[in-house]
C-alpha cells in the first residue's frame, strides 16, 4: 500500500478524531489485507477508541482514549498508525514484506520526527 505525508498531514490538521481514527484503521486494513484477504478490521470510537482486527481464529485489540487518539492525531500525521501497529505487533501480529511504502513511511517518519526534535535540543 501507498501513502503520502503531504495529504496525511493535511487529514490529520482538519479530520475530526473520530474520522483520522477511522481513515488510520481503514489504511491500517488495506495493508494488512494485502497480505491475506481474511483480514477485517473493526473500530468502536466511543469514550475509548478500539481498534480490533481478526483473521480466522486469531484477534488482536488495541483501545486508546480519545484523548490520547487526539495528542498523537496532532503529534505527527503517522503517530496514530505506528501507536496501533506497535499494539498488534506486541500481540503477536507478524508483519511481512509489503508492496508500497506505508510501512516504511510509517517507521521512517517516527524515526525523522525523533532525529528532528534531538537536533532542536542541540541547538
Amino acid at each position: 500500500m501507498n501513502t503520502n505525508a503531504f495529504f496525511r498531514s493535511t487529514m490529520a490538521n482538519n479530520f475530526t478524531t473520530r474520522k483520522f481514527f477511522k481513515r488510520v484503521a481503514s489504511d491500517i486494513e488495506c495493508q494488512l489485507q494485502e497480505w491475506h484477504v481474511g483480514y477485517k478490521v473493526t473500530v468502536a470510537t466511543w469514550r475509548t477508541y478500539t481498534f480490533c482486527v481478526q483473521n480466522g481464529e486469531q484477534s488482536y485489540q488495541v483501545a486508546l482514549s480519545k484523548n490520547l487518539v487526539d495528542i498523537l492525531q496532532h503529534e505527527t500525521p503517522y503517530a496514530l498508525d505506528l501507536a496501533l501497529w506497535k499494539g498488534l505487533i506486541s500481540q503477536g501480529l507478524e508483519l511481512q514484506e509489503a508492496k508500497g511504502n506505508y510501512l516504511e513511511v510509517l517507521f521512517n517518519f517516527s524515526n525523522y520526527e525523533q532525529q528532528k526534535f534531538s537536533l532542536k535540543k542541540v541547538k
